[in-house]
């Protein structure tokens, strides 16, 4: 029978021994190091990739730079022409109408279908205020049953926002507009508040 020394205790005990006979310690095998290397390696791959050089092979050219063919007529049209800047309009956001009661109806019903419904979307939701974190972080919505314990999370994003909720109070029923960025049926719904009232 083959055998080999505890890596603790140095006691001679079978090759294929987890656990030490002796000092009762477990003998480690060689996939934690494996998995260490694995990670040394990724968190090695991952900073070398992230300095990546941004040299092109092919040289610009600078844009005073004229070449012979222009004549003098396309450098004074080039300066008369007004400068576009294309910048995408801003489109205002439509918030659709929900109560906490309605959302939450909808959790219980199918979860995976409320998330489909609610998840990345602009909504308006009304519903009893249940908590007011005191670091001004998040308020919690709850359906009107008086024994929920879940409902929306809503996260305070300005200073203006956290001004307004000091002027709330538990039970009162409150209107935020934002995102829906999470649906869970364990935790209900998490939104990024843009407005609250």
């Amino acid at each position: 029978m083959k055998t080999k020394k505890c890596k603790h205790c140095q006691s001679e005990i079978p090759a294929n021994a987890k656990v030490c006979a002796q000092c009762g310690r477990k003998q480690g095998g060689k996939l934690k190091w494996i998995i260490i290397g694995v990670v040394v390696l990724a968190l090695i791959g991952a900073v070398a990739g992230g300095g990546g050089s941004s040299d092109s092979a092919e040289p610009t050219a600078s844009p005073s730079a004229t070449t012979a063919a222009e004549t003098p007529e396309k450098e004074q049209s080039k300066e008369k022409a007004p400068v576009k800047e294309e910048t995408p309009a801003e489109q205002p956001v439509e918030y659709t109408a929900y109560s906490v009661n309605e959302m939450m109806a909808d959790l219980d019903n199918n979860a995976a279908s409320a998330s489909d419904k609610y998840k990345g979307q602009y909504l308006e939701i009304t519903g009893r205020l249940s908590n007011i974190d005191s670091d001004g972080k998040y308020i919690s919505l709850l359906p009107d049953d008086e024994f929920a314990i879940i409902g929306v999370q809503c996260y305070l994003k300005t200073d203006e926002q956290k001004q307004a909720i000091r002027q709330l109070s538990k039970d009162q029923t409150v209107t935020v507009r934002g995102k829906c960025t999470d649906v869970g049926e364990v935790l209900g719904y998490s939104l990024d508040v843009d407005s609250i009232g």
